[in-house]
Order: C-alpha cells, then sequence, then structure tokens
C-alpha cells in the first residue's frame, strides 16, 4: 500500500481511498483529495512538515501524518505489460486510472457487536465461512478475516471478538477499540440483537463518539416482528445519522441489502450520514470543551482518534486512553486539566464520572426509543 507519504519530490499518483475519521476526510475531500484524482508533490523535505502538493489544479499542504491517510497508485507498480513497450517507463493514463478505480472499490469493514448478537452469523453468511460461531471463556482474543465481492466491489471483513462496550476492562474491549483507531476500517458494521435493542445500542453510542462511519445490521428483526413491536428504525437512523439495514442473519435475509448499504455509505452516497454528538448534559459538556481545546493543541493526537473520544475517556478515567496521551508533550497539562474537572462534576453530582456518562448515554438512548419504538403485545404480557 502506497500513501502520499511515501512519494517524493516530483513524483505523482492517483488517489485510490481516503482513510480517516469525519471531520478530517471532510475537510480533505473538500480540498480535492478523492478518489481518481491525480496528486502531484511540489515539495517534501525529508521528515519535516507539510508536505506541498499540486492536485485539481491547486496547490495544497498536508502533515506528513495526514498524507499517510491518503493512499495512492503510482506507475511503479503497474503491471509490465500496461507499461508503453514503445516509449519505455511511459504510462497511458487510462490503465492508471482504471487500476486505481479498481482499488478504489476494495472496502474494509470491521464487524463489531455484544456477543451473541449475531455477529458472527452474518460474518459467516456473507463470506461463504464454515468457522464454528459462538463465544467461549478463555480463548485467545483474535479477530477473522474474510473476504468477497458484491456489486463490482470486494469487501474484506475483519469479524472481531463480542464486546458490550469499547471500555478498557476486558481483553476484548481493548481488542476491539484498538482495531478500529489503529487500522481504521472503510466502515464499522454494528451487529445488534432487535430484542435488547436499549443494551445493544450502548456500544452504538461509543462507535458514534468515535466519530467514524458505521452502519447498523438490526439482526434477528423477524423475532422483534413476531412479538408485534413497533420500531421506526429509519427515523432513529436519520436522528443518529447512522443507516439501519434489518437483517435475520442465520436465514441470510437482508445481508445482500445490509453490504449494499455499506457500499452506499463508503461512497457517500446515503444522505442521512452525518456525525452527531450525543449530549452528556452541560456540567459534562463543559468538561469535554475545555479537555478538547487543550487536546487540539497537539495535532499529532488527533491523527488515530477524534478530540472529544478522547476528552471522553479522560473523563471516564480509561486507563488505556491515559497511557495512549502519556507519550504527548502536552500530557501533564491534559492529565492536570481531566483530575481537576473530574473532581468538579464528581463534587456537583455525588457520582463518580464514569456512572454519570454511561447513565447519559443510556438516558440518550431511551429518548431516542420512546420516539421511534413500541413494544408488541407478546413483550408487555
Amino acid at each position: 500500500m502506497t500513501t502520499l507519504r511515501d512519494l517524493n519530490t516530483g513524483e505523482k499518483g492517483v488517489i485510490t481511498k481516503v482513510r480517516g475519521r469525519g471531520a478530517f476526510r471532510k475537510r480533505i475531500t473538500e480540498m480535492g483529495f478523492i478518489k481518481g484524482k491525480e496528486v502531484t508533490v511540489i515539495r517534501s523535505a525529508p521528515l519535516k512538515d507539510p508536505v506541498d502538493f499540486k492536485v485539481m489544479g491547486y496547490e495544497v499542504s498536508l502533515r506528513r501524518n495526514e498524507a499517510a491517510l491518503i493512499e495512492v497508485i503510482t506507475s511503479d507498480e503497474l503491471p509490465e505489460n500496461l507499461i508503453n513497450g514503445k516509449f519505455e517507463g511511459v504510462i497511458e493514463a487510462d490503465p492508471l486510472q482504471k487500476i486505481a478505480h479498481e482499488k478504489g472499490r476494495v472496502i474494509d469493514v470491521a464487524l463489531v457487536g455484544n456477543p451473541n448478537s449475531g455477529k458472527t452469523t452474518i460474518f459467516n453468511m456473507a463470506s461463504r465461512s464454515k468457522q464454528m460461531t459462538g463465544n467461549y471463556g478463555g480463548v485467545t482474543v483474535d479477530s477473522t478475516l474474510a473476504s468477497f465481492k458484491l456489486d463490482g466491489y470486494t469487501l474484506q471483513i475483519t469479524d472481531l471478538p463480542g464486546t458490550y462496550s469499547l471500555s478498557h476492562y476486558t481483553p476484548e474491549e481493548l481488542f476491539v477499540r484498538e482495531h478500529i483507531r489503529d487500522k481504521m476500517p472503510d466502515i464499522v458494521v454494528n451487529v445488534i440483537d432487535s430484542s435488547n435493542l436499549e443494551r445493544n445500542l450502548y456500544l452504538t453510542m461509543q462507535l458514534i463518539d468515535m466519530d467514524i462511519r458505521v452502519v447498523v445490521a438490526l439482526n434477528m428483526h423477524d423475532e422483534m416482528l413476531d412479538t408485534g413491536a413497533q420500531f421506526d428504525y429509519k427515523a432513529l437512523g436519520r436522528m443518529l445519522g447512522v443507516p439501519f439495514v434489518p437483517t435475520v442473519g442465520n436465514k441470510k435475509k437482508g445481508i445482500d441489502d445490509l453490504f449494499r448499504k455499506v457500499i452506499d455509505v463508503y461512497e457517500d452516497n446515503d444522505p442521512d450520514v452525518r456525525h452527531i454528538h450525543i449530549h452528556y448534559g452541560q456540567d459534562i459538556e463543559k468538561a469535554i470543551d475545555k479537555l478538547q481545546g487543550i487536546i487540539k493543541e497537539d495535532q499529532s493526537i488527533l491523527d488515530p482518534a477524534a478530540p472529544r473520544y478522547f476528552a471522553l475517556k479522560l473523563l471516564e478515567k480509561d486507563e488505556g486512553v491515559y497511557e495512549v496521551l502519556s507519550k504527548k508533550a502536552t500530557y501533564g497539562h491534559i492529565k492536570k486539566t481531566a483530575e481537576k474537572e473530574i473532581k468538579k462534576l464528581e463534587s456537583q453530582h455525588r457520582e463518580d464520572t464514569e456512572t454519570l456518562i454511561t447513565d447519559a448515554r443510556y438516558g440518550f438512548i431511551e429518548g431516542g426509543l420512546q420516539e421511534t419504538f413500541k413494544l408488541g403485545k407478546k413483550e408487555k404480557g
């Protein structure tokens, strides 16, 4: 995989994919860094920022860490049979664009969900895998990979371990969130159990806080319908900025629809997709704002995750995030501010901040479900 950071002054590449999360992707595409466009390196000093590029007739500067998130193909990567024999080393534009187009149709997807949500069943059905499904205590934390083709796209799927949240208490939680943060999949498919929406949507809220592109698989949808429940999942999806797709994994229903929606979101073709901020209440929001302001002072912190995500995790006393940030120059200031805000919140509310944030998430979920979900008669009985 070649990225813009790998190119030297004067070299060119055609963009195949832009990685990264919401705010970065939006800004970078608005600057002209979109799939299929040719980019030329104008000035690049080794190990120094910024690097100057020319794209769509304009000169644009990017930090090296930003350039590393833009994948390209260069003439050096073309097969020999596509090199023009008459003019050795000269590449026709069309083959380069064609291969760039093909590479841009490879989508990295991560499957996440609560244990027993049917996540691995969907993985097996989509990839025609013969793997056993289930969750076993004591098994080494790992992920499973597979790929399949749909509508001209190659979907590379990683089935991550089942987890109830993205906290720091279990190996599964740490493994899943580090994969999302460090590997930066193009799309995260969050498989939820339709019979337990409130509990399953907690993980969805945490994914939204990470400012990544999410598609929700509303799995075991037939069981919900059997109870007579009414769920306007499209309305909830618009509210959250995240599309919901009904599935019945063990019957292979809705699987193609799910991954077609993944393609739509990947290609930015779903008008309802947007990033929202879950509101945690006035006091917590003030603390988040203070921490975000300090976090944003160090640009290197912003590459792996959103500043709001880091601020929330600091307030939740997440040891893993404290460890990640401890390597940054501004860590002392960040840690001192976090401790001050935690002490203030706990004094105001007489409750630890992790519980305050958890309660706020569930409150947000409850409010959304009150507007979109009605229990069926069988459930009431």
